[in-house]
């Protein structure tokens, strides 16, 4: 009996989920980041610039897919700059449909519009309503979430270790669909975000992985990102494999299969150093050789592994890919459902 993990069918799809241009506080315009990316092998970009939804429908074409977003910072305090001691929330809210353009709430007086982008706004900005402040309390931020998702949009987490948060400030957190585990543009402090991934995992969220250079210039770029396996190019397949966690973050190795099969966790990368099980708890058994690996398999056990596993792949320079976390009762129940067939 063999169940996909991660879909046998389809393509995997190369996407830098976080995107700055001169829109906001980039160096270089919508269509330089398209041709940039699409000739490093890209198949899609994110743009998330910040505090201002803006969407490139004629970017798109049968090789490029630019989905849309934009990111918000909620200050711990409003007056002051992010600068390198204020803990700030960062979040990137992703429109799932292509024909979204309205942000649910429109900070109209933020005192924060890096770059260009407070004259986009105010020529640009298409919202539902309007708020006078944030306020950097988990309450407040739960029902602007929550309005944000009831809008159309998938909320990501992005590099809490960059933002100085911890376990504190994300834990009661809601509406948090995907948190930022590599991120290019903050690789000296992103060590520890699969700290992170792993502390939301065990406190019950059940949060996606992915990566993003964050840039802002050619220096910070093609370092991090997410590959989603969709069945077509196309912007409704790319959001709902992300949706459905058909996806990994990556700074450079490939996780080309993962499956179960007879007892069996089972993975296939391209070369490989080390490949991990990650667990909810201290099962965390890794495969290695006197060469590089391009296949492991581990035993399949829901005593060991508590609610949840993942897989994560380091290659031979250093360079780490995550798996999507899958639960035990989720596997469970499928295998029940193939051995009654």
């Amino acid at each position: 009996m063999k169940i996909d993990l991660i879909p046998s069918q389809g393509n995997f799809y190369k996407v830098n989920m976080h995107c700055h241009t001169n829109i906001s506080d980039g160096k270089r315009s919508p269509e330089e980041i398209k041709e940039f990316y699409k000739s490093a092998g890209y198949s899609a970009i994110c743009y998330t610039d910040h505090e201002i939804l803006i969407g490139h429908k004629e970017l798109c074409d049968d090789d490029f897919i630019a989905l849309h977003g934009y990111e918000v910072a909620i200050k711990k305090d409003l007056s002051g700059h992010t600068a390198y001691h204020m803990p700030v929330y960062h979040f990137n809210f992703i429109a799932k449909s292509q024909d979204n353009m309205k942000m649910p709430k429109y900070f109209v007086n933020n005192p924060s519009f890096p770059g260009a982008s407070k004259s986009w706004s105010e020529k640009y900005a298409q919202y539902d309503e309007t708020i006078e402040t944030t306020r950097y309390d988990k309450e407040w931020i739960n029902e602007y979430l929550k309005a944000v998702s009831d809008g159309g949009f998938l909320v990501n987490y992005n590099h809490p270790e960059w933002s100085l948060q911890n376990a504190t400030d994300y834990i009661g957190l809601e509406n948090i669909h995907s948190v930022e585990i590599a991120n290019g543009g903050c690789l000296a402090m992103n060590d520890n975000t699969s700290v992170h991934f792993n502390q939301m995992l065990r406190a019950g969220k059940k949060v996606v992985p992915t990566g993003g250079d964050d840039n802002h210039n050619a220096g910070g770029s093609l370092r991090c990102w997410t590959v989603i396996k969709a069945p077509r190019l196309t912007y409704e397949d790319l959001i709902a494999g992300y949706e459905n966690g058909d996806c990994y973050a990556s700074e450079g190795p490939e996780i080309k299969a993962l499956w179960y099969e007879d007892g069996k966790i089972k993975a296939e990368t391209s070369p490989a150093a080390r490949i991990y099980l990650r667990s909810e708890g201290r099962y965390a058994p890794t495969k290695t050789g006197s060469d590089l690996i391009t296949y492991a398999e581990f035993e399949y056990s829901p005593a060991k592994m508590g609610r949840f596993f993942r897989i994560e792949v380091r290659d031979a320079a250093g360079f780490r890919a995550w798996s999507n976390a899958y639960y035990v009762d989720d596997l469970e129940s499928r295998i029940a459902s193939e051995e009654k067939r």
